[in-house]
């Protein structure tokens, strides 16, 4: 992947698709895309976001926002523009640029990742009635959730067939309240990619 490429995927958030060898592309990235239902809480985040890929790191601003069955994330320039938009209605996924670059990954890759974060998978729900470990299936991947004092800390990711190889990891660390439970700080290892996203929020607001 060309280096400006690679710039450009990190400053528009989530690094889905960096390529390991331009000989040998890994997969497509697949993961969880299904909205989350009409009772899952409405939010609007600011998040400061360190992404990492190579031993190169890039800082920028992002806006996440879920209301009913629409999620928006929105990339910032360091000058507080408008770097890009990606929507989600349902189903369907959008995207707009106003950097004049096009993504090197479709977008939903990036939509993968805030799913795989913020939003709760199938068999979650089982989780918060007691502590400890619990491994459920979800789309071909055996999800692993750690839960101590009624919240999620870790949460894993393994394809079930190993292609590709190796785990994400997600850490979550302390809550912006005790009443939505949202986290403070998150850092997401992705052992299929090899890039590392550290995503701070630094105000939530429940819609």
């Amino acid at each position: 992947m060309r280096r400006t490429a690679l710039g450009l995927a990190a400053g528009i958030l989530f690094v889905g698709c960096a390529s390991r060898s331009a000989q040998a592309p890994p997969p497509p990235y697949t993961g969880p895309l299904d909205f989350p239902d009409e009772g899952a809480e409405d939010f609007f985040d600011r998040q400061r976001i360190v992404a990492t890929y190579e031993g190169h790191s890039f800082a920028f601003d992002a806006v996440l926002q879920k209301r009913g069955n629409e999620l928006t994330l929105l990339g910032l320039t360091p000058f507080g523009s408008r770097a890009f938009v990606v929507t989600q209605k349902g189903a369907a996924v959008s995207f707009q640029t106003y950097v004049g670059t096009s993504l090197p990954f479709p977008p939903q890759y990036m939509l993968i990742d805030v799913h795989r974060v913020f939003f709760p998978h199938v068999g979650s729900g089982d989780a918060v009635a007691s502590p400890g470990e619990h491994t459920f299936s979800s789309d071909g991947e055996a999800v692993t959730e750690t839960w101590r004092d009624g919240r999620d800390s870790e949460r894993t990711f393994a394809r079930a067939d190993g292609r590709p190889p190796g785990r994400i990891v997600i850490h979550y660390d302390g809550t912006m309240d005790e009443e939505s439970g949202h986290p403070h700080h998150v850092v997401l290892n992705n052992g299929w990619y090899g890039y590392r996203l550290d995503i701070t929020t630094v105000s939530h607001k429940q819609l």
